[in-house]
This record gives structure tokens, C-alpha cells and sequence, in this order.
């Protein structure tokens, strides 16, 4: 539901002072973004179907114009949105290839700035896609759409907690700490808004403790694994002397055990589901924990029973995201990594596609030969800047042996073996032993979802 704006607390000076002006206006354009993200997402069914399947079209013709390589994936005649039933699953590869002949299928356009991003997911094979200015921008936008629509205050101070990824903050071995008076860009001229932390955790977790501590803050963004640290060393007490009363969680699987633990105290948790290539795929149900609404302005979500898995005893179908918005690097019916069951509608009465079950969120911890766990993680992009692989993947099989396996190479010289050596003991521990292993190509034992990391003994 989204609330009376007059509901929320407004500054003194919220009104512009320019003649025929109302608001300042980049908080107008972004404030009528969010009321358009409103009305599209959660608004008549038929309205916002008709708006997709226009967006679609556009996206279709626009592959079609520009990438040989989409010719090839698309039919020859003049196309619209029922072409999408013709269109094959788009594989990770098919991406990397298309990249590869083509680069940004916006770079033709007059002065048209061209940047790439390179997945940090779950999955062993990396994926670079390009991206237009206007992307960024949807992806900030839609964020704070979801403080409206689930009425999540925003005059709360804002804490972020993210790992170290990049070897420069790897190397300063310290937590880092990035401050700013608000979190809401220009609509903190209009309404009340907190101020924003972004901690960059090192692995030092009482340093962590200690920079939360400092002052108080009502939401926590952060993956579930740094709520399991603060939960080891020191229980729901921390959580409550912390004062922070809603956790919006992301990346990675999150513990309905540790849901019911905050919401015990008081703190209530909502999660969001997204992919690097894309931006957000669904956000969670205010009201039915583990149910996700698809972003309707963003992407297209459809379930492929025709590949399944099996968990916890119920087939669930691949899922296969179509970026409305991705014309850069065009991504249509993309086979994301993940399972799940795909509904018409949610049990709250949303009438839009939504998202369960999903599988292959997976938790990143490794076993220290201490005995205590460490939230794993490392940057896709940062390792395809010291070795060009085609495919990675972690395994701790031993508690004292990470096993690093670098796919699509007979072999890697000595100085890209040492920098990768070096860079996996920077962001874990010098305790480890960690053997490079180039392989022509990784025997991921028929998993479907080639999961980047994993650990027999966390």
C-alpha cells in the first residue's frame, strides 16, 4: 500500500522557492518516478501488462536493429512482445559471447556513455553486461519506492554493513567507515531523512561491534551473515542494545530461524531479491515472510519447469528474468541461477507474478581452524582483474585447505598463481592453505545452480 505522503514528517522548507515550481526539482522527478513505480506495480493488473509487453517490444526491436548476434536469437520479421515464445533461454555464455562481438549495443548512439558491470553472484561463471546511466538511476529509485510502498520510515538513521571486495580496501586490513547527512538524495529537501554509515567490515568483527555501538540507528541493510556475527558474539542483547528495529536484508540466504529470534525482540525483517546483471527481481511481502512481489517496472520473471530441482521434496523450475530496461546488453529470458515457484498473485491480494521458495541463495561461511566461521566472500570482478577465466569456484573440502579451481585454462603463469593466492588470504585468513588449481573445465557434478563457493565442513 502506498501511504498519504502528507502522513510523512516534511522539512520547514520542503517547497520550492522558484516561481511555478511546487518542489525542488529533482525531488518532483523523483517523487513522480516513485508515485509512476506505484501506480504500474501494484496498480490494475491489465494497465501494467499492456505497459510491459510495450516495453518488451521496444526491447526486442531495439536487439534486433543493433546485434547481429540477437538476429541470429530472434525472428527475421518485424517483431513485438509475442515473439518472446520463439526467443531461446539466454545462458551466461550467450551473454560473454555477445559482449565480447558486439560491447554495448549503445554505444552507436551520439555521445552515449558506456560502462560494464561485472556479477559478483553466487555462481561460479562470471557475466559482464554494459549499462546506461538510466539503469543506475532505476536501480536507486526503485529502493526508495519500496520505503513508500511498505510505509518504512524515512527519518530513521541507516547503517550498511558490506565485506571489503576491492584488494586497495583489502590491503588498509581495517574496518573503513563512509558517512553522509542523508540516504534519500534529493528527497531529503522535502521529507525528514536519516543519516546514512556504510561500514566496510575486515573480518575484525569486535571493530565492527564497536563502530555500531558508537551511536544509535534504527535500520540495518546487510546480509544475513553479518546478523549472524553480531548474534555469535553477542546474542539478541546486542541486537536490543544496537536499538535498530528493522533489518532489510540482501544477498544472501537468509535464516528464518534468525527472522523469528529479531522478531521476538521486536525487529522485523524484510528481504529484497536481486542479481547483479539486473537490478532488482522482487521484493518481499510486508505481509507473508518468504513470498517476493516481482518488480514489475524492472524485469519479467518466468518459471521453466522444463530444468527442476528438488527441494524439500517439491520440484521447483528454473527462473528466467527478462530486464525490461537492458539495452546496453540486451537480457531476455535469462537463466538467472536460481529455482523457485512462481505464482499469478500473492495470498496478500497483490495481483502480480510473485516469487517463493527460492533456492540457491546460498550462505558463504568457512570453517577456521580455530573453530569459529568467517563470512566468505570474493569479488568476481577483482579476480577477473588478476586471471581471464571462464568459470571459478571455491571449495573448503578440509577445515585448513581453501581450494581454488579456475576454469577454462590449461594452466596460469606464476605471478597470476601468486597474486590469487594472495588475494584469497587477504580476504580470509593467512591460517589457510590455498592451493590454485587451472582446470580446462570445472566438473560441477551435474548442479544446475554451480554454486562459487562451497564448504563440506561450515
Amino acid at each position: 500500500m502506498f501511504f498519504d505522503l502528507t502522513t510523512r514528517p516534511l522539512n520547514a522548507n520542503a517547497y520550492s522557492d522558484s516561481p511555478f515550481a511546487f518542489l525542488d526539482q529533482a525531488a518532483h522527478s523523483d517523487l513522480a518516478n516513485i508515485t509512476a513505480i506505484n501506480l504500474i506495480e501494484n496498480g490494475e493488473r491489465e494497465a501494467r501488462e499492456n505497459w510491459q509487453n510495450r516495453r518488451l517490444t521496444f526491447l526486442l526491436r531495439h536487439a534486433q536493429s543493433r546485434s547481429a548476434f540477437w538476429r541470429k536469437r530472434l525472428p527475421s520479421r518485424m517483431i513485438n512482445h509475442e515473439a518472446m515464445k520463439y526467443v531461446p533461454v539466454q545462458s551466461r555464455q550467450d551473454i560473454a559471447t555477445q559482449t565480447a562481438l558486439e560491447g554495448s549495443l549503445m554505444a552507436k548512439e551520439s555521445n552515449a556513455p558506456v560502462s560494464s558491470y561485472a556479477s559478483t553472484g553466487s555462481t561460479g561463471a562470471p557475466v559482464k553486461v554494459y549499462v546506461c546511466p538510466e539503469n543506475g538511476y532505476y536501480n536507486v529509485i526503485r529502493g526508495l519506492a519500496q520505503y513508500f510502498i511498505n510505509d518504512l520510515p524515512l527519518g530513521e538513521d541507516r547503517v550498511q554493513i558490506i565485506p571489503a571486495i576491492s584488494l586497495a580496501k583489502l590491503e588498509q586490513k581495517s574496518l573503513a567507515v563512509e558517512s553522509s547527512d542523508s540516504w534519500a538524495g534529493p528527497l531529503s529537501k522535502v521529507f525528514r531523512t536519516g543519516t546514512a554509515k556504510k561500514i566496510i567490515h575486515q573480518y575484525d568483527d569486535q571493530a565492527l561491534i564497536d563502530e555500531l555501538l558508537k551511536a544509535p540507528f534504527g535500520i540495518l541493510v546487510c546480509a544475513n551473515r553479518f546478523i549472524d556475527i553480531l548474534l555469535e558474539h553477542g546474542g539478541t542483547e546486542l541486537i536490543k542494545k544496537l536499538g535498530f528495529k528493522l533489518w532489510l536484508h540482501l544477498n544472501d540466504f537468509r535464516d528464518p530461524k534468525i527472522v523469528d529470534s529479531l522478531a521476538g525482540i521486536g525487529v522485523r525483517s524484510l528481504s529484497n531479491y536481486s542479481a547483479g546483471e539486473v537490478g532488482p527481481i522482487a521484493f518481499e511481502c510486508s505481509r507473508y515472510q518468504g513470498y517476493f512481489h516481482v518488480a514489475h517496472t524492472n524485469v519479467i520473471v518466468e518459471q521453466d519447469d522444463e530444468t527442476t530441482v528438488s527441494f524439500n521434496g517439491e520440484a521447483l523450475g528454473r527462473l528466467l528474468v527478462t530486464h525490461l530496461h537492458s539495452y546496453a546488453t540486451p537480457i531476455i529470458r535469462y537463466d538467472v541461477g536460481d529455482f523457485g515457484r512462481l505464482e499469478s498473485q500473492c495470498a496478500c491480494g497483490h495481483d502480480g507474478p510473485t516469487i517463493s521458495r527460492i533456492f540457491g541463495r546460498g550462505k558463504h561461511f568457512l570453517r577456521h581452524p580455530g573453530g569459529k566461521l568467517l563470512p566468505f566472500y570474493l569479488s568476481t570482478r577483482t579476480l577477473l582483474d588478476i586471471v581471464d577465466f571462464k568459470e571459478f569456484r571455491v571449495r573448503q573440502d578440509a577445515v585448513e585447505t581453501i581450494t581454488v579451481e579456475v576454469g577454462g585454462l590449461d594452466s596460469i603463469t606464476a605471478d597470476e598463481e601468486a597474486k590469487l593466492r594472495s588475494y584469497v588470504i587477504k580476504a580470509t585468513d593467512p591460517a589457510f592453505n590455498v592451493e590454485i588449481r587451472p582446470v580446462k573445465q570445472i566438473d560441477w557434478l551435474g548442479n544446475p545452480k554451480r554454486l562459487f563457493f562451497s564448504s563440506s565442513v561450515a
